[in-house]
């Protein structure tokens, strides 16, 4: 199935799964897309990607998964927190996409993983410019964190070879930055 087709079935479920204020919400996703399915159903697939700790859903399945994920926050009474969490990470991704963003050292990184084509490290910098911008890691484990995926994607690059870190992986490495600056901070 295309993901215009699984973006249409997706706001179809909306409308039959939300209330007014939520679905007012979802309604601004689409806007700020530009009605774009295609591009929303890309922003999905990665947003699940995170949702499902780093596993990817195949092209086929996006709808379901998302009808899943959803369930699982709505049998919690939390929709309001996926529909906002929806809305938020639709930001960082238009970010990525579009290159919009005045953070020099991101737009590096931003500009590196776009140049060489590999978007496969957006749901990452998506959690990692989350993590930042709600000041859960420094500057520093920010910064060393957006060096590292770059020095990644030009050494992938130029070995011509598919090496992509895991968001497991990734997170891990996150972790690693940001205890060696609380070690720092503790001396």
């Amino acid at each position: 199935m295309d993901y215009i087709l699984q973006a249409e079935k997706i706001y179809k479920y909306f409308e039959f799964n939300l209330e007014l204020r939520q679905m007012q919400k979802a309604l601004k996703l689409k806007k700020a897309f530009n009605n774009d399915l295609n591009l929303i159903c890309c922003y999905i697939k990665d947003f699940l990607t995170l949702e499902n700790n780093g596993k990817i859903s195949n092209d086929n399945n996006i709808y379901n998964d998302f009808v899943l994920c959803f369930e699982n926050y709505k049998n919690k009474n939390n929709e309001n927190h996926f529909i906002d969490k929806l809305l938020k990470f639709s930001d960082y991704y238009l970010t990525l996409v579009f290159e919009n963003t005045k953070d020099k050292v991101l737009l590096n990184t931003i500009a590196s993983v776009n140049s060489c084509f590999n978007i496969e490290y957006y749901p990452f910098l998506m959690e990692l410019m989350n993590e930042y911008t709600n000041k859960n890691i420094d500057s520093i484990s920010y910064a060393l964190m957006l060096q590292y995926i770059t020095d990644t994607v030009f050494k992938n690059f130029e070995a011509l070879k598919e090496n992509t870190i895991s968001l497991v992986e990734l997170r891990n490495k996150l972790k690693e930055f940001a205890s060696i600056q609380n070690e720092r901070i503790a001396i």
